[in-house]
Parts: C-alpha cells; sequence; structure tokens
C-alpha cells in the first residue's frame, strides 16, 4: 500500500490544482483544510465552479430521476425470460428500488457526493456493505485522496488500498475484542483519538490463507499498532469505481471536462485578476 500511494504523489497535484478551480470544496490533496477556511479564497471568478456543479447535477437528474424507476433486473440469457421469470424479476426489482432508496441507506447522499468527484476528477470510490445493524444498505462516498487501487492482468481493478482514520472508541464498538490489547486503554483515556487504520480488498489468490471459495479478502489493519484487526474472505469488492476516460499504462481515470477546461480556467482567473 506504501508503493501504490508513493506511486501516485504526482496525480495528487494534478487533482488539487482541479479542485481548485472547479471544485473547491474537494481541494484537500496536499495540504490540510481546517473547518471555516474560505473555499474559494483564491478564486477571481466563480464561473468555473458553477459549470462543475451543473455538470454534477446534470448526471444524477439524467441517470437517476427519483420520479421514475430507472433501473431493472434482466437475466444474462435473455432466452430464459419466461413469464414467471419475469414476475420474479420485477419484484426483485421493487426490492432492490426499496432497499436503495431507504432513508439510512445513505444512497442519494452518496450518490451525490460521487457525481461531484466523477465529473471533476474522472472517478469516484463507494461502497457498498450492510450497516453495523445488518438491516440496511449503506452507501458511503470516500475521498480519493485516501483510497488507491491496481488492476489485474485482465485490466480490471483487483486489488484497493483505502486509509482510515477513525476514533477508538468507533474502532472498539465495530470490532471488539479481535483490537490491539492497547486500544482499551486510550478508549478509557481518549475515547475519540483518531487511530490510523488501512483497510484492503485483494484478490483471494494474492492471500495465504483459506479463502472458502471467495473471489476475495477483506483485511482490515491498525497501522498505529502495527495489528490485523479481522481478515474475512469475502464474494464482492465493496468498493464500486466508476471510472469516465481511461488510458493504457494507468489504473486511474481522467475528466475529459475538466482536462479541456483546466487552460481556460487558469486564463479566466487571471484576466479577472488582471480586470
Amino acid at each position: 500500500s506504501d508503493t501504490v500511494f508513493r506511486k501516485r504523489m504526482s496525480l495528487m497535484s494534478l487533482w488539487q490544482e482541479q479542485a481548485e478551480n472547479f471544485f473547491v470544496e474537494r481541494a484537500d490533496f496536499t495540504f490540510k483544510r481546517y473547518l471555516g477556511d474560505d473555499f474559494a479564497g483564491n478564486l477571481m471568478s466563480s464561473y468555473p465552479v458553477l459549470c462543475h456543479r451543473d455538470l454534477s447535477d446534470q448526471m444524477g437528474q439524467m441517470l437517476r430521476p427519483t420520479a421514475k424507476p430507472w433501473f431493472h433486473m434482466l437475466p444474462q440469457d435473455i432466452r430464459r425470460e419466461d413469464h414467471e421469470a419475469k414476475q420474479w424479476l420485477e419484484w426483485a426489482t421493487g426490492v432492490q428500488r426499496r432497499a436503495m432508496y431507504d432513508p439510512n441507506s445513505l444512497f442519494t447522499k452518496a450518490l451525490r457526493e460521487g457525481d461531484n468527484d466523477f465529473s471533476c476528477f474522472g472517478q469516484c470510490v463507494i461502497s457498498v456493505k450492510l450497516n453495523r445493524a445488518r438491516d440496511t444498505l449503506l452507501y458511503q462516498c470516500w475521498h480519493l485522496r485516501d483510497v488507491c487501487w491496481m488492476e489485474n492482468d485482465e485490466g480490471k481493478i483487483g486489488t484497493i488500498f483505502r486509509r482510515w482514520a477513525v476514533s477508538a472508541h468507533t474502532l472498539k464498538r465495530l470490532f471488539g475484542s479481535k483490537n490491539h490489547k492497547s486500544l482499551e486503554d486510550k478508549v478509557k483515556k481518549d475515547p475519540f483519538q483518531d487511530i490510523q487504520c488501512l483497510h484492503i480488498i485483494v484478490e483471494a489468490e494474492l492471500w495465504d490463507g483459506n479463502a472458502r471459495g471467495r473471489p476475495y479478502v477483506s483485511i482490515y489493519y491498525d497501522i498505529t499498532h502495527s495489528h490485523e484487526i479481522e481478515s474475512t474472505p469475502v464474494w464482492s469488492k465493496e468498493y464500486c469505481i466508476p471510472r469516465w476516460l481511461t488510458v493504457s499504462g494507468s489504473q486511474y481515470a481522467y475528466s475529459p471536462a475538466t482536462v479541456a477546461a483546466l487552460p481556460e480556467a487558469r486564463l479566466l482567473q487571471s484576466m479577472t485578476y488582471t480586470l
């Protein structure tokens, strides 16, 4: 994970500049932003920010209109779709839609955040899993700064690393006795102290344990205490990483919108400043 994050450092500079011109709320790739900072303090014109906002809003309105069903399930082999199968697929589509739009799933919030990342940087990272009570789905959008990934020999995303700063109290609540033994003292003294952790999704063939036929393994690792918290074979990657424009030789995508508009945005800011 250290190697993959280190190789991506040059790309962070590009994402930082794109964010400073188009998505100022996300411009904290290369430095720490504090609450109360003036997001657009470096801009002379807000026009590029408004263009990015309009593009992001249009993605959600066109692809996921809440007023009508925008997806339905189909069999892999369309020849198997008889009347009985079609009835079941319609029922399953309704179940899936209700699960996604459950207020506790945070689907709308996560996808809106993902639209902003996707339109500005060409990709976003959204996790889909069950919530802690395991009674509904939970969607979360993660900062691109904290996530990196690798492609396998087939060009598909295979290994995913996510850096995660979580409070000691939350870590104790999630994993209990699996945590490092010194975490108990930190929970008593400073329960809201941040613990640096790492979530890894790796293909089962790269793991030296018994995956029990599962294609992936989910690993939680406590970086602060150099302690492996949990390793669990899973059926899915948990993370959905849509990519806009990809180029050969790189696992990271680009946004054609901001790549083409970045020179004009720089020129507009300079002209406005001069005026």
